[in-house]
């Protein structure tokens, strides 16, 4: 005879897991029908200009959002846009959580792609997100997007790109750090994420790159640069003393780099080394340093 006590446990797993998977299902089924209204009911955004931002996960592409976000003149989302969709595949989803270049087959767009994308519902669906879609310049950061700028460039007109670059071992740690994964994944993600978006933005029309570690070193001035680049006026702000919030913490800008290199062992370097070494030397990432 089972004892009553094992018995009673095992209900209360079963009846956990029942309560689980009913609330994964009623918030997939929430999700669903928040779409499906977007996709009928949103605005359909027609700005001055399209901004799209990429970067490998863990490059700084949230704190250089937030920045441009400041401006009074720019429309931004609450999160990346491919989480406001039902158009773009999303890597977590895939079981590719921050590491979609180790299958960039099932992400990769170019301007002949895509016929089964239907862009006016992916655009009111994102309508739906902004803060303000009536705006003349609305960004738009979702890192995977760096495997379809040549695709986005070709339905979103007049389309702006601004890229960013860190130093691959700060990425590679940093990736790790927030999914687990073994640490040559991370560093196969940043070398092939990096290698699709440069290659790609040879062909885009207008297009700008920057670096993690200038855009922490003189956050005014690279804004200012990027400002000028959108044919918007400047902000006032000193963007540098001010604190942020990125990624659950809050801090003044600053380069982060150096807490991701001494959370690496000397092995861990060589892994990482291993992996993305050429990379690192062609972009000119020579020793655990800023360049």
């Amino acid at each position: 005879m089972t004892d009553p006590t094992v018995r009673g446990a095992s209900v209360r797993r079963l009846l956990g897991s029942w309560r689980r998977h009913t609330v994964r299902r009623y918030k997939r089924f929430s999700q669903r029908l928040r779409l499906e209204r977007a996709a009928h009911f949103g605005p359909l955004p027609s700005p001055a200009r399209w901004v799209f931002l990429v970067g490998c996960y863990n490059s700084g592409t949230t704190l250089l959002h937030d920045l441009l976000a400041m401006h009074p003149l720019v429309g931004s989302m609450p999160d990346e846009g491919q989480f406001f969709t039902d158009q773009l595949p999303v890597p977590r989803d895939l079981g590719l959580r921050r590491l979609w270049a180790l299958k960039p087959e099932l992400f990769r767009l170019d301007e002949n792609a895509g016929p089964h994308i239907k862009v006016k519902r992916l655009q009111r669906q994102w309508g739906a997100k902004f803060n303000d879609p009536t705006r003349p310049v609305l960004i738009e950061k979702t890192p995977t997007n760096a495997a379809r700028t040549r695709w986005l460039q070709a339905r979103f007109s007049p389309a702006s790109f601004v890229g960013i670059i860190r130093d691959g071992r700060a990425v590679a740690e940093g990736i790790r750090r927030k999914t687990g994964c073994d640490l040559e994944s991370a560093a196969r993600q940043w070398v092939r994420s990096n290698e699709i978006m440069l290659r790609d933005f040879e062909d885009l029309r207008h297009k700008r790159l920057v670096r993690y570690e200038h855009l922490t070193a003189d956050p005014d001035g690279v804004v200012a640069d990027l400002l000028a680049f959108l044919e918007l006026p400047p902000l006032t702000p000193e963007l540098g003393a001010r604190e942020w919030a990125i990624h659950e913490q809050r801090s003044v800008i600053v380069n982060m780099n150096s807490r991701s290199y001494e959370a690496l062992s000397r092995e861990e370097m060589h892994v990482i080394e291993r992996q993305a070494g050429p990379l690192l030397r062609a972009l000119g990432y020579t020793e655990a340093a800023s360049p």
